[in-house]
């Protein structure tokens, strides 16, 4: 599975028995061909101990984006400020920084925000939804159902917090993003135009 930056989430879902931060919870069963998550993998919150394994891993994402959108700053300009970015997202909208972690480390990441408001579109009546600002898997993690299980949580946490919608943000020639959240029942619903003038 590749690196994946959305603005808004979703994943396929796993029958295995995950422990969340707080409770294990049970997924609703998975569509026929998705992966199961491996046992000895956890979701659950962000701690100051995930630090530099987030950064690394949001250095993978940056790299990854890179070669679909060539002004992206350099992977290795990510740092501790990334992450520090990310927290102050989620105590600003609410949510939760969530990863995958096992005894070896953490082997992905999704920021979740909670509560984002229509009220800066004057046209549109007003309402909330949740939205995944970041999702990623490592290289060496990807095709385990790990991204799956993040996107679940994320929509789990979603549902409970009463938010009838759940979004993100891919680039348009991120491929194997687009058909992984399709995969999840994402559907396209804005689309950012350009045309290069120079």
């Amino acid at each position: 599975m590749p690196i994946l930056r959305p603005s808004a989430p979703i994943a396929r879902r796993s029958t295995s028995t995950i422990r969340s931060w707080r409770r294990p919870i049970r997924f609703p069963p998975r569509p026929p061909g998705t992966k199961k998550l491996p046992d000895n993998f956890t979701i659950r919150a962000y701690t100051e101990a995930d630090a530099e394994a987030v950064v690394a891993l949001a250095r993978e994402l940056q790299e990854h984006e890179g070669r679909v959108f060539d002004r992206l700053k350099p992977p290795e300009s990510i740092g501790r400020w990334y992450v520090d970015g990310l927290l102050k997202e989620v105590q600003t909208h609410g949510g939760v920084l969530l990863v995958a972690a096992n005894g070896n480390g953490i082997a992905g990441y999704a920021n979740l925000l909670i509560g984002l408001s229509s009220a800066d579109e004057p046209e549109e009546v007003p309402y909330t939804f949740a939205h995944v600002s970041d999702l990623c898997v490592g290289t060496a993690y990807r095709g385990n159902g790990i991204g799956q299980a993040l996107m679940a949580e994320c929509e789990r946490r979603a549902t409970a917090a009463g938010e009838k919608w759940l979004r993100l943000d891919v680039l348009a020639g991120n491929h194997s993003a687009r058909k992984f959240y399709s995969n999840l029942g994402m559907e396209e619903l804005f689309l950012t135009l350009e045309k290069k003038l120079m």
